[in-house]
C-alpha cells in the first residue's frame, strides 16, 4: 500500500482520539510500539523503524509515556514537556521523519503521547544504524534489506530530480523505432508521473509519461533522457 505525501499526512492525521486508544491497549505489533518516558534513544529507533518498514503511508504509532501494558506513566501537566522532548528526540532523524503527536488523557489514569508516523516516501531514513521493523522488534537493517531500502528510492523520478535546470539529450523512438534526438533540452520538472522539457529549436515545452523514460549517461554528453511512446 501506498499514498502520497498529502495523502499519508491527511491518513496519519484522521485517526481519532478513540483509535488511538483502542491500539494502545492492543498487543504490540508492526505498527503500535510503547516506549518509557525516558527511554530516547528506543523513541528514535521506533520511529527509524517505523519510518523504513511501514507501508508507504500508513500510520504507524508509538505510544510514549506508558509501561509495556499501556498504562500512562505521565501526569497531564508533564505532557507538553514531553512532546518538546519528543520532537527534539525526532529532529535526529535523517531525512526528517513526518510526526503528528496528539496528546492523550486517560480519565484518571494520567496520560501519555500517541506519536502517529506513516511510513515514508523519502525512506531510508537514518539514526546511526538504519532500522526495520520485523514483528515486535526493532532491527539493524541487513546488508539486504538496507540495498532494499535504496532501491526503492533510487527511481527514475529520483535520479531526473537531480538534474532539473541542466540540459539534457532527449531521443525519442516512436513505434516504428523512428528516432529524434534533440540536444540542450532543459530539465524544467519531474514527478511520479510525467517530466517536462524544454525543447531549443522549436522553443516548446513537451511532457512525457515518466513510465515510459529510460536514462543513461554518456561521457562527453552527460544525461540523455530516451523515450519510448
Amino acid at each position: 500500500m501506498s499514498a502520497s505525501p498529502d495523502a499519508a499526512v491527511t491518513l496519519a492525521e484522521s485517526l481519532t482520539e478513540e483509535a488511538l486508544l483502542l491500539r494502545l491497549r492492543s498487543t504490540e505489533h508492526d505498527f503500535v510500539e510503547r516506549k518509557p518516558r525516558g527511554a530516547k534513544g528506543d523513541w528514535l529507533q521506533t520511529a527509524v523503524a517505523f519510518a523504513n518498514s511501514v507501508p508507504i503511508g500508513w500510520p504507524a504509532v508509538l505510544f510514549v509515556g506508558v509501561d509495556d501494558n499501556g498504562n500512562p506513566q505521565q501526569g497531564p501537566e508533564k505532557l507538553e514537556d514531553l512532546a518538546k522532548s519528543v520532537s527534539d528526540v525526532l529532529e535526529q532523524c535523517y531525512p526528517p521523519i513526518y510526526r503528528h503527536v496528539v496528546p492523550l488523557h486517560l480519565d484518571t489514569t494520567g496520560a501519555c503521547l500517541a506519536v502517529v508516523i506513516p511510513g515514508s516516501q523519502s525512506r531510508p531514513h537514518f539514526a546511526g544504524k538504519s532500522y526495520v521493523r520485523l514483528g515486535p522488534q526493532n532491527t539493524p537493517a541487513s546488508d539486504e534489506q538496507f540495498q532494499k531500502l535504496i532501491a526503492e528510492r533510487s527511481s527514475v523520478t529520483y535520479e531526473i530530480r537531480k538534474h532539473i535546470g541542466e540540459k539534457v539529450t532527449l531521443v525519442v523512438r516512436d513505434p516504428r523505432e523512428h528516432v529524434q534526438t534533440h540536444r540542450s533540452v532543459e530539465l524544467i520538472e519531474c514527478n511520479l508521473h510525467w517530466v517536462i522539457l524544454k525543447l531549443a529549436a522549436p522553443v516548446i515545452q513537451v511532457s512525457y509519461p515518466t513510465s515510459r523514460l529510460e536514462l543513461s549517461w554518456n561521457p562527453g554528453v552527460g544525461l540523455q533522457v530516451e523515450v519510448r511512446l
